[in-house]
């Protein structure tokens, strides 16, 4: 068989490749969600965040964190880098073209070969080396590197979607704590006249020292919630601004907690379409077929290796003669290697690499269990939270009429200062567990948006629309 007969037949045989057969998993994923809505093929989803999030501040806020937070900064650099690793990856299917010159002054050959005496040389040539891709070593290491840079990609769009919903949920546990701080100061100045109103009958011989302490205990206790919860505002206020990308500080407020509107009732859409939206899930996937593919070159490791090299350039002994016809030296080469005993080592590696495989597949699966169940918790958030939120604004409207009943009976002399005290700890106990049930009522919209993978498509919402420029002077409008 000639040369050109031989590397054709070495070509042909580069479309070989021993990497496994893609096939997505089998995760077990029903044909519904539990808790979802019969026939909902939409998803709150599809949606951008800018159209869930309505508060105008909260969008100014998500806006300004996917512009500098820097965990997003990281995974971009992060996609950059295996950008650049799938480049070299691909690098090897070309050939390697390399050119020097060299010029030096010695003796090359010993004495005891050739008689002789140190001499000038010099020399430009060109080489090429080039390995055949017979088994599809270099093609399935450029497909893992692909492979690796739309899974980076893929964790780049998590970072977005945690980005976003983490904004949007410190934003309401903030605005929660901003109503918990006027709950509190409200009912401090309700228990300050409580206790101007004991003291004034213990100074009229009515109520006695007990009841002024009394009131006076539970006054403390109401004051000493409102640095409690000022401190907890800076520390919300400080998480907030390390996802904002800036230095702790003050954050500027929307809407408040009590009137933002309520969820609506929101459609989660079918669980096949989380397999195509969630970053995590899509990285998963794609961390499969690296590992699929480098299979394939842990097992073209084993086998022979066949590349192709050649030289060409100018060699004399004097500067003036490298560029002479008769200075001309080339070679062409061909060689095969064949690796036979390594003790054991390319087997192993090939068994390591199948065994990474399966634990590619292991978490690709678990990946979805969780996103499943993500789902799950948060709809079973949306459905209830609304009936937790309601029973709890039954109750602050009860302890706040009860409240005015008992200091009307204890000023008419039916009740005892007890019952009003008692009466007035109902009343704020109720309104911080109503304030923390309307935060988890809107935080539910969060986490159902999370967990389905919404968020992240489009990062930055369109600009408004541009009014036209006015007409120049003299024209008539129509």
């Amino acid at each position: 068989m000639n040369r050109t007969a031989l590397v054709a037949a070495a070509l042909a045989a580069a479309g070989c490749s021993f990497a496994p057969a893609y096939r997505r998993p089998d995760a077990g994923v029903p044909a519904e969600y539990r808790l979802a809505r019969p026939g909902e093929a939409n998803s709150i989803a599809d949606l951008p965040w800018w159209q869930v999030f309505s508060d105008p501040v909260l969008q100014e806020l998500i806006a300004e964190a996917l512009a500098a937070n820097q965990d997003l900064a990281l995974a971009t650099a992060r996609v950059a880098e295996f950008r650049a690793n799938a480049g070299i990856a691909r690098a090897d299917l070309f050939p390697q073209l390399a050119a020097q010159a060299t010029g030096g002054y010695g003796q090359p050959i010993s004495d005891k070969v050739l008689e002789g005496k140190p001499r000038a040389h010099y020399s430009v040539d060109a080489s090429v080396f080039w390995e055949l891709d017979i088994w599809g070593r270099v093609r399935n290491g450029r497909d893992a590197a692909i492979a690796d840079l739309l899974a980076t990609e893929d964790g780049r769009h998590a970072v977005v979607l945690s980005l976003v919903s983490g904004v949007a949920q410190a934003y309401l546990e903030l605005r929660a704590l901003d109503l918990q701080l006027e709950i509190a100061r409200s009912n401090a100045e309700t228990r300050r006249g409580t206790l101007q109103l004991f003291e004034a009958r213990g100074q009229g011989g009515i109520a006695s020292d007990l009841e002024v302490n009394q009131a006076r205990a539970d006054l403390a206790v109401t004051l000493a919630a409102i640095p409690q919860t000022e401190m907890l505002i800076w520390m919300k206020e400080h998480e907030l601004c390390v996802l904002l990308g800036r230095a702790p500080g003050s954050i500027k407020r929307g809407t408040a907690l009590a009137d933002l509107p309520e969820p609506p009732e929101l459609p989660a859409g079918v669980p096949a379409q989380l397999l195509e939206r969630r970053p995590d899930v899509l990285a998963a996937e794609q961390n499969i077929i690296a590992a699929g593919k480098r299979v394939g070159v842990a097992v073209a490791e084993r086998l022979p290796t066949l590349s192709l090299s050649g030289f060409i350039g100018l060699q004399a002994r004097n500067i003036n003669d490298v560029f002479d016809p008769s200075a001309l030296a080339w070679d062409t080469a061909g060689s095969l290697f064949a690796p036979i005993f390594q003790g054991g080592r390319l087997k192993s590696a090939e068994e390591a690499a199948r065994a990474r495989l399966e634990q590619s597949v292991a978490a690709y699966r678990k990946t979805v269990e969780v996103a499943l169940q993500e789902v799950a918790d948060a709809s079973a958030g949306v459905l209830k939270l609304r009936d937790v939120r309601a029973a709890f604004q039954t109750q602050v409207t009860a302890t706040t009429a009860a409240s005015t009943l008992a200091m009307a009976r204890y000023q008419g002399g039916v009740s005892s200062y007890l019952e009003v005290l008692d009466a007035q700890r109902q009343q704020f106990d109720a309104q911080l567990s109503l304030a923390n049930a309307m935060r988890d009522e809107l935080t539910s919209l969060v986490l159902l948006y999370r967990a389905l993978g919404g968020g992240w498509r489009q990062e930055a919402p369109p600009p408004p629309p541009q009014e036209p420029p006015p007409p120049p002077p003299g024209t008539l409008k129509q």
